[in-house]
């Protein structure tokens, strides 16, 4: 038993003698984690990059997008305010063409001219003032939206809308019914581009104008002002606006109605 005990440790001995001792450095050293794979690694983004990506887009609230409309229907009603004593108002109808920075309309209407208590007493005096009998107006005009969003009514009984601030500018353009009377088709072609009315048509329009009025030769004019279209769900739409005159063209026209406001309302529906 001894014997065998022996021959034992003499062959462990090699053994123990190639273990190496660890240095007092290895001894104290802390003990180093050998770090496991992250797997989110791949998805991981230097923030200075990630700031620099689009990773989101704000939505618009709307009621009614009006963009996405393929054409309006509306009536047209106004009250004309001008440089003299006569009273003015106009009806008729229009067409609005939405686009996405712009709505294009086009209004054919019936302006009706009668005399106020001042002109028909005016009317004995050898004074005129300068005026326009009734007559058809057309108007396109381009609409720029200024501002928009959804808002709501203070009493809870009305729907929220779509409000939209447009900027107005266009022409409008007189067409009278008898100035045109005993003229050739080469002399009323000729008439519709020029933007003062000629004697022949000032000459017929003696017997439609109002006793007190002088017929203000002028035939078309710019226009500019602002208005608010408020939009409901169904695409029923009310759009109250206030244009007033540019004498842009006053020189060329020679109108004495340099400034006039127009006073309006467009009730219509979004197809």
């Amino acid at each position: 038993m001894i014997r065998r005990l022996a021959t034992l440790l003499l062959l462990a001995g090699p053994a123990w003698a190639q273990e190496e001792t660890p240095t007092p450095e290895e001894v104290d050293a802390p003990a180093v984690d050998v770090p496991e794979e992250d797997p989110l690694s791949a998805y991981r983004v230097r923030f200075d990059i990630l700031v620099d990506r689009t990773i989101g887009t704000a939505s618009q609230p709307v009621v009614f997008n009006w963009r996405r409309s393929t054409v309006h229907a509306a009536a047209t009603g106004s009250f004309l305010v001008e440089l003299n004593t006569f009273n003015s108002m106009r009806a008729g109808g229009m067409v609005r063409l939405p686009g996405q920075r712009s709505i294009v309309e086009l209004g054919l209407s019936w302006a009706e001219v009668w005399d106020s208590q001042s002109s028909r007493q005016l009317a004995y005096t050898p004074y005129r003032q300068p005026g326009r009998p009734d007559r058809f107006d057309l108007d396109v005009m381009v609409g720029l939206p200024l501002a928009e969003g959804v808002v709501t009514a203070a009493p809870r009984l009305f729907p929220a809308t779509q409000l939209v601030l447009n900027g107005y500018v266009g022409l409008r353009y007189g067409l009278y019914p008898t100035g045109w009377g005993g003229m050739t088709p080469g002399q009323v072609v000729g008439a519709i581009f020029n933007p003062v009315m000629t004697e022949i048509e000032l000459d017929n329009l003696e017997s439609a104008r109002l006793d007190a009025m002088e017929v203000d030769p002028q035939r078309y004019g710019f226009m500019a002002g602002l208005g608010n279209d408020i939009y409901f769900e169904q695409g029923f739409f009310v759009s109250p606006r206030l244009l007033l005159s540019l004498p842009l063209l006053a020189p060329a026209t020679q109108t004495r109605l340099v400034m006039t406001a127009d006073a309006s309302v467009v009730i219509g529906m979004a197809f």
